[in-house]
């Protein structure tokens, strides 16, 4: 199984394909390094494709320290697998969570960037105080979501949510995958379980209310 070390010692997952100018891609919460494969198949026809999963998700390690998360750390992490890969520069892709991590790096570390492709990002930054309380009250709920339930009723609750559902008819059969990623594991997976889980869920509510 590919890992590398990050710089606090972490493992972290990857895979790779292609050879030409580099892609890193950074996967959402909700997400791990499956999340890319149709992008990893169509851009590895011309380009050196990288795609992993973020701490906390399998099969990378999930530290229980909550100060081994954040965004820093997550910026640092992409970094730490450029690096340990000999990436000098590459397109940066981030979907969601993973665009705040790619739009980090573009601010902290332009000189490693071609191109920085932030994708749904900007939830929970809008200037109004209302609604950026509210959807630090969804990051919350969803929190307790997970910490409440079992993977698979959990998983379906979260995949069934508003923001979820125009994938669902957009593309019923994506969707179906998706669907079944979380009930399998990524990082929420592990959530209730004890140990790391609720560290990984308390992280990843930091993340959003730093957001704003």
């Amino acid at each position: 199984m590919p890992t590398i070390t990050s710089t606090d010692g972490t493992k972290l997952y990857y895979e790779e394909a292609g050879i030409g100018t580099p892609v890193v891609f950074v996967h959402e919460f909700a997400g791990d390094y499956r999340t890319w494969e149709p992008q990893m198949r169509a851009f590895s026809r011309s380009h050196r494709c990288v795609t992993f999963s973020a701490r906390g998700y399998p099969p990378s390690e999930i530290p229980s320290d909550p100060a081994r998360y954040g965004q820093d750390i997550a910026r640092a992490d992409v970094v730490a697998i450029m690096d340990a890969l000999g990436i000098a520069k590459a397109h940066v892709v981030g979907h969601s969570m993973g665009a705040y991590t790619a739009l980090h790096i573009g601010i902290r570390h332009p000189e490693r960037c071609i191109s920085v492709t932030a994708a749904g990002c900007g939830w929970g930054s809008v200037a109004d105080p209302a609604a950026r309380e509210a959807m630090r009250k969804v990051a919350a709920e969803n929190a307790k979501l997970f910490t409440d339930n079992d993977i698979k009723t959990a998983a379906a609750i979260y995949a069934d949510a508003p923001s979820r559902r125009t994938h669902k008819y957009k593309d019923p059969r994506g969707f179906a995958e998706f669907a079944r990623m979380l009930g399998e594991h990524s990082a929420l997976g592990h959530v209730g379980s004890g140990g790391g889980s609720e560290t990984l869920l308390d992280a990843a509510s930091r993340h959003r209310r730093r957001r704003g």
